[in-house]
């Protein structure tokens, strides 16, 4: 690409991160934590809708919501427990949790080293190494259940809607993640 040529368009956001636009349109300039920023695409339309953006690391008040496109999918259990019990902390009581996870039915499960039960790295591609956990409806269901009441839980193919920008190498075929709408529990 030369320098006087406009860059690529970027991709359009998660659909997720547009149900939580929606969902928040009578909060404006409400807080929602990010997590796993990926390419930008959806805090450019969290920006654009006027909602503040604050990430796990940020400092300040509790979000009205949080949203996670893709961090979710990887990292053993016990780091994933983790980073959903942070999630919770900075969160309202009752905020919703626009989040997608892992399928069995994701044509990348058990493939790779098995880390752990459900959770594989792959051995070759782009995520060589990053390990994904992945679940039933019944696993997340009960993974879930402690501090999140679950809204609404889809099952639906990535292979357009997943970041293009860590599958460079390898596009994704037959991807499958949990679309999960969720809010906290009291605490």
């Amino acid at each position: 690409m030369s320098p006087d040529s406009p860059p690529p368009p970027f991709r359009p956001p998660h659909p997720l991160a547009l149900a939580l636009i929606a969902a928040l349109a009578r909060r404006p300039g409400a807080r929602v934590l990010e997590v796993g920023t990926g390419s930008g695409r959806n805090t450019r339309a969290l920006l654009a809708a006027g909602f503040e953006v604050a990430s796990l690391d940020a400092e300040g008040p509790v979000c009205a919501a949080a949203l996670s496109s893709h961090a979710l999918l990887h990292g053993t259990r016990a780091q994933w427990s983790a980073l959903l019990a942070r999630i919770a902390r900075a969160l309202e009581p009752g905020a919703p949790l626009y989040a997608t996870f892992g399928s069995v039915n994701d044509a990348r499960y058990a493939v790779g080293a098995e880390i752990e039960p459900r959770v594989y790295a792959p051995l070759e591609g782009d995520e060589i190494g990053v390990p994904h956990i992945f679940f039933t409806e019944s696993e997340l269901r009960e993974a879930l259940a402690a501090a999140w009441e679950i809204v609404a839980i889809e099952e639906r193919v990535v292979d357009e809607i997943a970041g293009a920008w860590a599958h460079e190498r390898a596009p994704l075929r037959d991807a499958r993640h949990w679309f999960v709408i969720a809010r906290t529990r009291a605490q």
